[in-house]
């Protein structure tokens, strides 16, 4: 039901103005990542996918070149999601470990390293069900449900492998390994129901 009423609603925000921001990226649902020859594989970004469920679920995969079993512990993969705060859901690097996604927030601040953010425990996962995690082959599938998103505000998204520190509620990003976007200028914030609808649309 969600996803047919953006649908509907679609022609009517398209012509309220354009939609140049879409451009930055050939097709918004992916990001190729640049591949790193000086990083470990389950350190090195291949790329990042966005697709819908028929649940309504949105579903985000974050493919490396490889993956590991042990490692250092601090070591994660992080799913970065900007729409209206700035959060970060994380998982263990080192395949075994815990699967369960932990959520931290904090305010939206896109002129800050990631480094220099503080980000607290959210409680967005314990206030709407279907955020979850689980491991594919290598390679992370972060799922959270479609009824939390603000359909009248922005969303952006990225992916990370990080070094980081978690102490009771806070976690602190210490080293960044790899990210998506590297290399890229800042990509702006679109429109949530644009690019849903986009996510939603045939595959290229």
């Amino acid at each position: 039901m969600i996803i047919r009423t953006v649908l509907l609603l679609l022609p009517l925000f398209l012509t309220t103005g354009p939609v140049s921001a879409m451009q930055l990226e050939a097709d918004p649902r992916i990001i190729i990542s640049f591949m790193d020859k000086s990083l470990p594989p389950e350190l090195d970004i291949l790329r990042v996918t966005a697709d819908v469920s028929e649940n309504n679920r949105l579903i985000f995969q974050v493919q490396t070149k490889g993956e590991r079993a042990s490692g250092e512990d601090s070591d994660y993969v992080m799913l970065h999601i900007q729409h209206e705060k700035a959060y970060a859901l994380i998982i263990p690097l080192n395949r075994g470990a815990d699967e369960t996604v932990r959520v931290y927030e904090a305010a939206l601040q896109p002129e800050n390293q990631l480094i220099a953010i503080t980000f607290k425990e959210s409680r967005i996962n314990r206030e709407h069900a279907g955020f979850s995690v689980r491991r594919i082959d290598r390679g992370t599938e972060f799922t959270m449900p479609l009824g939390w998103i603000n359909f009248g505000e922005d969303f952006g998204f990225d992916a990370y492998t990080i070094d980081a520190s978690i102490q009771e509620d806070t976690l602190q990003i210490n080293e960044i390994y790899d990210q998506a976007r590297r290399g890229r200028a800042q990509v702006k914030q679109v429109s949530a129901i644009t690019l849903l609808n986009n996510i939603c649309s045939p595959k290229k």
